[in-house]
């Protein structure tokens, strides 16, 4: 709640803040970009296991007699 005080008004912490403090963000980033990292190198490792390196997956023109 805010009071007026010798011709200032004060606001306490809470309602200044309203509500929220930093550190929330800087938790929200981290989760972020710690799950998108994981996520792409899923998506990475699953394609290259998948991946078939064998010479009839290349096309015909590229194959060495």
């Amino acid at each position: 709640m805010s009071e007026e005080k010798n011709g200032q008004i004060h606001i306490d912490e809470q309602d200044a803040a309203a509500g929220s403090k930093p550190g929330v963000v800087r938790w929200v980033l981290l989760i972020s970009l710690l799950s998108a990292i994981l996520i792409m190198s899923i998506i990475w490792i699953s394609g290259a296991i998948m991946e078939d390196d064998s010479e009839e997956a290349a096309p015909p023109e590229y194959i060495a007699e």
